[in-house]
């Protein structure tokens, strides 16, 4: 049977809209590994020896054109702290909101209190940081003297002063932000969430939203979940939601979780 030209283009883009719903059905539900050899747990291996450590944090908030992060930061501080983890540090790109317990968001700041966040045995550390991010790193949008950009060779040099082998998880909310998932900066005592690939933008940054689509995610599935991985899987299916609801791309939230941290608990469930 031949096929009229304008019956056979709307089959052909029939199919690569199949094609890309398929697509978004499994992107972001999978845990992702980055190279070099470390691959996500084994379900045959044992639980995380860390479920009874005791949890540290740093907020980072790295842009203040919108409200979005300061309110994530802020509101993820509490509901930390309701779950006993120390937020000992939280970092603003609105110098209005400096005190002894903000502080600007800078990389010369960030490398002071990781230089002297001396972590003790039996505690682990928590880094949150959401702002605008490209392919080369997570944007400060008041570290002129920086670059304005946190690169993930930084970071990894920041954490490993601060937290050595303890346990260690990283979120990092922002668009491109899987650029920090590689050999690098990830390790058998690491889990490390990304809002998005590092190709893929991460969606919610406009005026009145009270969160990014992630932070908002986050936060809301935090208290239902049980470990890390349970927690990866609610948010990455929370934000598809929402990017199918409004017809955004996907912007595939990605995970690495080590070889020691198997089915760790998230604070306050152990």
């Amino acid at each position: 049977m031949r096929v009229s030209r304008p019956l056979g283009a709307a089959l052909t883009r029939l199919a690569l809209v199949a094609l890309v719903v398929a697509s978004c059905q499994t992107t972001g539900t999978s845990l992702q590994s980055p190279a070099a050899g470390y691959r996500p747990d084994d379900s045959s291996g044992p639980p995380s020896p860390y479920a009874q450590v005791r949890w540290k944090a740093v907020l980072l908030a790295g842009d203040n054109s919108i409200k979005a992060f300061d309110n994530a930061i802020d509101d993820l501080a509490v509901l930390l702290q309701l779950r006993g983890v120390e937020v000992v540090q939280r970092f603003s790109a609105d110098g209005t909101r400096a005190s002894e317990k903000v502080a600007l968001a800078t990389e010369v700041n960030l490398r002071r209190v990781t230089s002297t966040w001396k972590v003790a045995p039996g505690e682990g550390c928590l880094l949150y940081a959401t702002s605008h991010g490209t392919i080369h790193g997570i944007w400060l949008a008041r570290d002129s003297d920086g670059g304005r950009i946190l690169k993930p060779t930084s970071l990894k040099t920041m954490l490993a002063a601060a937290c050595g082998d303890a346990p260690t998880v990283v979120v990092m909310s922002g668009c491109h932000t899987g650029t920090f998932l590689h050999k690098d900066t990830v390790g058998p005592n690491t889990i490390m969430l990304t809002a998005a690939d590092t190709y893929q933008k991460s969606f919610g940054c406009r005026a009145g939203r009270r969160y990014t689509y992630y932070d908002a995610c986050f936060l809301q599935e935090f208290p239902r979940a049980t470990t890390w991985q349970d927690l990866y899987r609610r948010v990455s299916g929370c934000v598809d939601v929402e990017e199918r609801s409004l017809r955004e791309q996907s912007s595939s939230p990605q995970a690495f979780f080590g070889r020691q941290m198997k089915d760790l608990p998230l604070p306050g469930k152990n």
